[in-house]
């Protein structure tokens, strides 16, 4: 069974969260969840989005 790996980067600076996720920039605010924990919550938000965005592309134009 394969297995993909996703990584993002991250650093904390004056109360702001940057992270670098498959080459897009974002920038949070800091809040009451720990740095790493909202990170991982938008990489796994991107990935089910992009899951769900290829579904539908194979759904309406068929696997290709």
């Amino acid at each position: 069974m394969g297995q993909e790996i996703y990584k993002a980067t991250y650093f904390v600076e004056g109360g702001t969260i940057h992270a670098n996720i498959a080459g897009q920039t974002w920038r949070l605010p800091l809040g009451q969840v720990p740095a790493e924990q909202a990170v991982r919550s938008l990489l796994i938000e991107k990935l089910r989005r992009n899951n769900f965005r290829q579904a539908m592309a194979e759904k309406w134009f068929g696997d290709k």
